[in-house]
């Protein structure tokens, strides 16, 4: 017969993981395409993509940024940051927005940008 300390042990153990486990998939953020993302309710989604360089427009004094994505199917998808631009926006050529669509816009909370660096060959 088992002891009651060994039972404790063990409940106290499951609850434990039970907890560790629900920490981790509520904060799990999936990378999803445009279409995905216009079709999702959640607001914790990564979407990358190219910035359309042409589309880029800086608030400064709003602490916002707006510009277009184009993901790799070719879907676009307007994206509005609420913060300063990141340092390197002007050389960006690719982005991570991670955040979640409101109406139309995908309203991202934070970003993730790549810039060209001088290990790509030049025929990319």
């Amino acid at each position: 017969m088992m002891n009651k300390g060994a039972i404790v042990t063990a409940a106290v153990t499951g609850v434990a993981l039970l907890g560790v486990c629900y920490a981790f998939l509520s904060t799990a953020s999936p990378y999803v395409t445009v279409a995905q993302a216009k079709a999702s309710p959640a607001d914790n989604l990564h979407v990358a993509g190219d910035i359309l360089k042409e589309t880029v427009v800086t608030d400064v004094a709003a602490k916002r940024l707006r510009f277009t994505l184009k993901d790799e199917k070719g879907d676009v998808l307007p994206v509005v940051y609420a913060g300063p631009p990141p340092a390197n926006m002007g050389s960006a050529t690719k982005v991570v927005a991670i955040g979640g669509m409101q109406g139309s816009e995908f309203h991202a909370d934070k970003m993730l940008v790549k810039c060209p660096t001088k290990y790509e060959s030049e025929g990319k």
